[in-house]
């Protein structure tokens, strides 16, 4: 009795852009084995590759395809599955992945003597227990995630056929969270036109395309946390760290990013966030305020702690700390420049030197030390002729001025600011002691309550400390430059940001089954 012959594996096209295949069951378990056994053996492995690479992305190396017949036949199997010949090939990347690996977002392109980084192939030999998915965030319609199952082959298109890149084809490996995970991939090199007589594939049935864009309850976590979920991002021209830091924090949870400019965008009503997505607007112009206004429903998570969302503004935060009992400089309004009314306010404010804080700026600017009434008079003048209304508060002496970044109920980073030479305002330091130093008692608990009275779970909070210990309320800023603890000191203010923001979303409901939106055409 003849043995049946196995069946040809069948590559399933599951997207159109990116053109992306999966083959279940490429390989038997048998074929997995044998070349887990090959590629484990460290000494023979290293013999032939010479050292071995380790860090984030896992142990990885170059094998060669004569390290064992079964590396050459594999390479063969998957040209021949895919209809497409590397002319620059020779090698297989191993890649181990052991718990808390995982891979960065890229893309694929690379030439080599003419030819182009066409296509990329992934068998996975060992499967983790969980995490570990291959996730492409900017797949047309919504993202999509291929599990890493023992024998499955996943593949994907490139460029197109002109030689173009395809962003779409941006990927990352999602962190395995238990046990391991063993992959080979072919990267093969060609002409871009050689993809035109590439294997189309057979069309995934609908059932297994909506499978690759939704992930069941129980794999939302880690690096796939927050799958399904797109987090818009409204920039004009914010610092560079501010919204990349953000996008980091994001693709490692496995959001989608909507970076839009609010200067291009044109108000239809089609453009809507659907329930369950997040919304934060870093850029302060009032037209990008407006853009969130027009995103935003009471689905959207954001950091407001209003039903009303962004509708609700506060003209006057100093007189809201005040009538919430927090401690604040004494601090007056200024419309005229009247002298009998500002000798007065200055007899209030315990004499000179007073401070005017001209609004509307940031970094120091505007805040103007009066030392005499002379200079008092002048600097208002000024300032009332260029239609600033500015406010005149006390001078706190030999005050240490703090920042402290909250994130919803906690301060997450907190750091002194240093007084610039020869001047009385401050600025952030480069020095680590002033990240590490020990903030004043009662500091962060007023900092979460500046950011609540102003119904926000979000904000840059700076307090001065008096040499008696006495804390001054100066300012509780959102949106802000949160980066700097970030920047200087390693604190990873972005990520707590998006747990927050993904914590509200996860209370609002699962993530959306409805198509991404498109928010700038």
């Amino acid at each position: 009795m003849h043995s049946s012959t196995p069946k040809s594996p069948v590559l399933l096209r599951v997207s159109d852009r990116p053109r992306l295949f999966v083959t279940q069951g490429f390989l038997d378990a048998d074929a997995c084995a044998r070349l887990a056994l090959l590629v484990t053996d460290v000494e023979r492995l290293e013999a032939a590759t010479g050292a071995l690479r380790h860090d984030v992305t896992g142990t990885s190396t170059e094998v060669p395809l004569t390290y064992a017949p079964e590396f050459a036949e594999l390479a063969a199997r998957i040209e021949a599955l895919l209809g497409l010949t590397n002319h620059v090939g020779g090698t297989l990347r191993l890649r181990i992945y052991e718990a808390g690996d995982g891979h960065p977002p890229h893309v694929d392109t690379y030439q080599i003597a003419g030819r182009h980084l066409v296509a990329t192939a992934i068998v996975c030999i060992h499967g983790p227990e969980r995490g570990g998915e291959t996730v492409f965030l900017d797949a047309d319609g919504s993202p999509i995630q291929v599990q890493a199952v023992t024998g499955q082959l996943v593949a994907w298109h490139n460029v197109d056929g002109a030689g173009t890149d395809d962003r779409a084809s941006s990927h990352y490996g999602a962190k395995v969270l238990a046990g391991r995970k063993i992959i080979l991939s072919a990267f093969i090199y060609a002409s871009p036109s050689d993809l035109a007589g590439a294997a189309a594939g057979v069309r995934a049935s609908p059932a297994v395309r909506a499978a690759v864009r939704t992930a069941p309850p129980e794999r939302l976590q880690g690096s796939l946390r927050g799958f399904g979920r797109t987090f818009t991002i409204i920039d004009d021209g914010v610092p560079f760290e501010t919204v990349q830091f953000l996008k980091t924090a994001a693709w490692q949870r496995g959001l989608r990013v909507l970076h839009i400019n609010p200067n291009h965008f044109d108000f239809s009503p089609e453009r809507r966030l659907r329930d369950g997505d997040l919304l934060f607007r870093p850029a302060i112009s009032t037209h990008a305020t407006r853009v969130e206004h027009h995103l935003w429903h009471s689905g959207v998570a954001t950091f407001y702690r209003d039903p009303d969302g962004p509708f609700f503004a506060n003209i006057n935060a100093n007189l809201t700390f005040a009538r919430a009992s927090l401690p604040i400089p004494r601090t007056f309004w200024l419309q005229s420049g009247d002298r009998t009314l500002l000798r007065r306010m200055v007899d209030s404010l315990g004499g000179l030197p007073v401070v005017v804080k001209a609004l509307g700026h940031s970094r120091g600017v505007g805040v103007i030390r009066a030392d005499s009434l002379a200079s008092l008079f002048s600097i208002v003048d000024f300032a009332l002729a260029e239609g600033n209304k500015p406010l005149l508060t006390s001078y706190v002496e030999d005050a240490v001025h703090w920042r402290f970044v909250v994130v919803g109920d906690k301060d997450v980073a907190s750091y002194r600011n240093v007084t610039d030479a020869d001047d009385f305002r401050t600025s952030g330091s480069s020095d680590k002691n002033d990240y590490l130093a020990t903030p004043p008692v009662g500091g962060a608990e007023l900092a979460v309550a500046s950011c609540h009275v102003l119904r926000h779970d979000h904000g840059g909070v700076d307090i001065l400390e008096h040499p008696s210990g006495r804390l001054y309320l100066l300012e509780s800023n959102f949106p802000c430059y949160y980066a700097q603890a970030q920047t200087e000191a390693g604190v990873d203010v972005a990520g707590a940001m998006v747990d927050h923001l993904l914590s509200r979303a996860e209370a609002i409901g699962p993530p959306s089954e409805d198509p991404v939106p498109t928010l700038i055409d």
